[in-house]
Parts: C-alpha cells; structure tokens; sequence
C-alpha cells in the first residue's frame, strides 16, 4: 500500500478524518457514504463505505492500541448491525493490536489495519492523543491517563498507577481520584477505576465495551460466576443479545452502569452457590455457572433471563447443543430445595420431550415427580395465575400458547 502524503493545513483534524479524507487511497474500491453514522441500537461508526459491488463496509477508528474491550465493543457492535444489514462488513483502524486479538477478530468477520499497515506518520497519530487537552486535565493528570491506556489499563487501582509512573500510592490514590473527577475514569468499586477511552471523552461516543471482559478484572478476590442469560449467552444456547450482564455473588454489591454498560449483581445464599467452572470468553478466564447449573438458576429467577417463553427456547436450545448430565441436573434440584423449581423444570422437560425437542429417561422425570409438593405453582411468574393446571406436576400454565 503506498505511502500518504497529507496537507500541513489538515493537520489539525481528527484521526478518522484522515482515514476518510484519503479513504480512495487507503481502499481504491471504496466510496464514501457518511461519517458518524448510527445504523442499530449501540452501534455508530466512523465512516461508512461502499465498494464497487454494492457492499457496505462500516469503518471504526481507533487511536489507541486495540484491546479486549475494544474487541467487547466492535463484538457488539457487529451484533447490532447483523440485525439491520446482516451482509454488512466491519474494518477496525487502530494503532497496534496483538496477533491473537486480530486472529479474534477474524473469526468473526472483522478486519483489522493498524497505521503500520496504512503508513501513517507518527506525528499524525500523535496529534489526535494531543486534543485530550480539550478535558482539561493537568499535565500531571495527562501524563497518568496516557501512561495507563499505554499500559493496557482496562481497570486501574492505585498500586497500578503507582508502579507505573514511580510514585507514591497515596499520590496514585488522588490522580485516580482526580481523573474520575475531570470523567477520564469511572469508581467502579472500592479504589477500583476504569479507564475510560479517548474518543469517548470526545463526546463522540458513548461507553460500549463487552462488561464480560470487565468482569475478570472487577471480581478478582470476590467469590462469583457469570450467571442467568449472562451465563446462557457464554454457553451458546441464547437467542438473544443481553443487554445487561448478571453476576453471582455472596454479598451485596451495587449494579454497575456506565454509558451502555450494565452489570447486576445478584446476592445468593451460599446453599445455593454451586455448579460453575472457569471457562474462556475472549482470552480470558470467567467463572460461569456450567449448562446444568445456568438451567436451574433460568428456571429459578426467569426474570433474569427474558421470561419464561425465552428461558424455555433456552432449554430447548441447551438440551439440543450439549449432552446433558441428567443425574447431575437433578441432583443440583436437589440442592436447591425448591418445589416449585422441581415442578416447573419437570413440566418444561415433559413438554419438550412431547415436542420432540429433548430425549429423557423416564427415571429422570420420576425423580424430580419425587421433589414436588401439593402446591400449585405458576408456569410463569409474572402474568396472572390462570391456564390449564398439569395435575401431574400441579403447575399453572398461565404462559399461553408456546412456541418453541
């Protein structure tokens, strides 16, 4: 690819400016469409394209090193597009990005270029982390904020900062203090920052990231695992995007929002605590309740997870990508001591082997027939308590007609 020569007098735009002002040169079987354009629910990008085929290419920018959240956002994102232009592509533009991110990338039908790749001067790309003066933070303040993005900071604590720069912790402790003042950071729990990115503090877009991604980082040394439709989308067996992630924990703690991020923390008892595994998500590693678990815990609060029709599409899709462990399911109904959950997991799995969706073993259904007790429970839990009763499993199949 040849090498750009760019006007003195464009110099003090915006990266994605030159991206686009020298797109013919960059992409010769490109034109372009829009800037800034917003095409699905979370999801704007830089530059839209054309090429000569008719095909749509969706150009996002970044001045930074690309990293795992950055992948959390163009993930998303490409969720949101394939829902309006499903034949839609996605080219990322970022700094430098590590071979495995990009082969990530890859596998998901998005290209990355770095300016190595594109040949563009240092002392352009340098001119865009420049403008973060317009947030007016104090050079000391700059030097702390450039030094963790450098770092990779996705989540930030004061030893981090201190480490970094050669400083004292309680000096790291205000900067950071500080930088979540001036809105460069976020306080996400005690002494924990997150690094918000530059182009966000540019006002052009709001905060987009995979929360999965932030969870490894918020939840070290807290007992936890991913859980509900949180869980259900790791496992594949969604057919939905979760607009919030869900958590497990065994205290307290306050729901994270920041920009389209959201993040529920459900407080269990410890009985109640069981069946995850560390798993990978993106390169790294999460705890997450395993396929017979995430089935309990759907059942048990469906408020969680799209309501009942959408936990039983759930079900059906578990029972149809992976070989359940029977035996360990209704042990874990076992453990939890909850009739209703016996009975309403006992109608949902007599209805799809009916359907033909699921094949069980007789003594399956027998041992959780043995879990129920003479009340008479709804199917769902939110819409009025009338329907067809199951005297067999005394549920309330107040959810209608189901397709599943």
């Amino acid at each position: 690819m040849k090498k750009l020569n760019f006007a003195p007098s464009s110099k003090g735009k915006m990266l994605e400016d030159y991206i686009a002002d020298n797109l013919p040169r960059f992409f010769p079987d490109f034109r372009l469409i829009s800037r800034n354009e917003r095409v699905a629910d979370g999801a704007r990008f830089d530059i839209h394209a054309k090429d000569s085929n008719g095909i749509d290419y969706y150009i996002e920018v970044k001045e930074s090193r690309c990293n795992r959240l950055s992948i959390g956002q163009i993930v998303e994102y490409k969720a949101n597009l394939s829902k309006v232009n499903p034949g839609a592509k996605i080219i990322l533009i970022c700094k430098d990005i590590d071979p495995g991110l990009r082969e990530t990338l890859k596998k998901i039908d998005v290209d990355v270029e770095t300016f190595v790749d594109f040949k563009i001067p240092e002392n352009i790309a340098k001119s865009q982390a420049n403008k973060v003066g317009m947030m007016k933070l104090s050079p000391v303040e700059q030097d702390a904020y450039f030094a963790l993005l450098r770092r990779g900071f996705i989540i930030a604590k004061a030893e981090n900062l201190a480490s970094t720069l050669d400083i004292s912790h309680a000096w790291a402790k205000n900067i950071l203090s500080k930088l979540a003042s001036d809105g460069a950071a976020q306080r996400v729990g005690k002494g924990k920052y997150i690094i918000i990115p530059a182009d966000v503090l540019y006002g052009r877009k709001s905060y987009i990231g995979d929360p999965l991604v932030l969870v490894s980082k918020l939840m070290k040394g807290i007992d936890y695992y991913v859980a509900y439709y949180s869980a259900a989308h790791i496992r594949g067996i969604t057919e939905q995007m979760p607009f919030k992630t869900t958590v497990a924990v065994l205290k307290q703690l306050r729901p994270i929002k920041i920009g389209n991020i959201h993040m529920n923390f459900v407080n269990l008892k410890k009985s109640r605590f069981f069946g995850y595994e560390e798993t990978e998500y993106m390169g790294i590693s999460l705890n997450v309740s395993d396929m017979e678990k995430t089935i309990v815990d759907c059942i048990d609060r469906q408020d969680l997870c799209s309501g009942i029709a959408e936990v039983i599409r759930t079900l059906s899709n578990a029972f149809e990508v992976e070989k359940l462990n029977w035996q360990k399911l209704s042990s874990y109904v076992k453990r939890f001591e909850s009739h209703a959950l016996a009975q309403r997991l006992g109608f949902i799995m007599e209805l799809l082997r009916e359907r033909k969706k699921i094949q069980v073993e007789q003594i399956i259904l027998d041992e959780l027939l043995s879990l129920t007790s003479p009340k008479v429970y709804p199917l769902d839990i939110k819409a009025p308590k009338q329907g067809e009763i199951s005297r067999k499993w005394r549920i309330i199949n107040n959810a209608g007609s189901l397709e599943i």
